[in-house]
């Protein structure tokens, strides 16, 4: 015995059925975006629409850092790094949600943290940067400019990543952030990314960190 509600399907599933023509040809995947040929860029396209994201998504992942940099700078970009202020938006619980690498008395935004904050202008000087007070997109576009190299991104990806290492060493170990701290955990990591990187551009990389060592 079934339910009234399964009879009138499996009914409904007997009448599509019958009308069914039996062919001998051999059954081929067919898509909605009428192409024989599967591709996954297509379906992704097809399924979440046309999207217009900023240039530096793609500076992202063409950059020759490691996978957990570039996870990190994404976060960044898409203002999903855990800084104290998601964590205050998220209803979680500190007991400050104020900036720890500055005396400035202001909430550690993502913003504050990597542009404005006395510490991380400090850090990006390092590297003969200035910051501007724009947000991280036009920000990201100066420091491209002041830059003038082709291994721009992997320079902005590192510090951004060293700069938010020193804030994390200080919350969990209690480590004072530095500058000389912050531009020999930079050097490591650019060391590492000259590994990494495209044979046309490792001498210049490599001739280009020798300035700040």
């Amino acid at each position: 015995p079934i339910s009234n509600i399964a009879l009138q399907q499996l009914a409904a599933l007997a009448q599509d059925l019958s009308t069914i023509q039996e062919v001998h040809d051999s059954d081929i995947w067919s898509y909605i975006w009428d192409s024989a040929f599967y591709s996954s860029s297509k379906a992704y396209k097809h399924l979440t629409g046309h999207r217009i994201v900023h240039v530096s998504f793609k500076w992202l992942w063409k950059s020759a850092c490691q996978n957990k940099h570039k996870v990190f700078f994404w976060l960044l970009l898409n203002d999903r790094l855990s800084t104290r202020e998601i964590l205050r938006r998220r209803n979680m619980e500190l007991p400050s949600y104020l900036c720890v690498c500055c005396n400035l008395v202001l909430e550690e935004t993502l913003v504050h943290l990597f542009l404005h904050c006395p510490f991380a202008q400090s850090c990006w000087a390092i590297l003969g940067l200035t910051i501007g007070d724009n947000g991280p997109f036009a920000t990201l576009e100066e420091l491209r400019f002041q830059l003038t190299v082709p291994f721009f991104m992997e320079v902005i990806i590192l510090m951004s990543w060293c700069i938010w290492m020193q804030r994390n060493d200080l919350i969990l170990k209690g480590i004072q952030p530095s500058q000389d701290s912050c531009r020999a955990h930079f050097c490591r990591e650019f060391a590492l990314v000259i590994l990494r990187a495209k044979a046309s551009v490792k001498q210049e990389m490599s001739s280009w960190i020798e300035n700040f060592v």
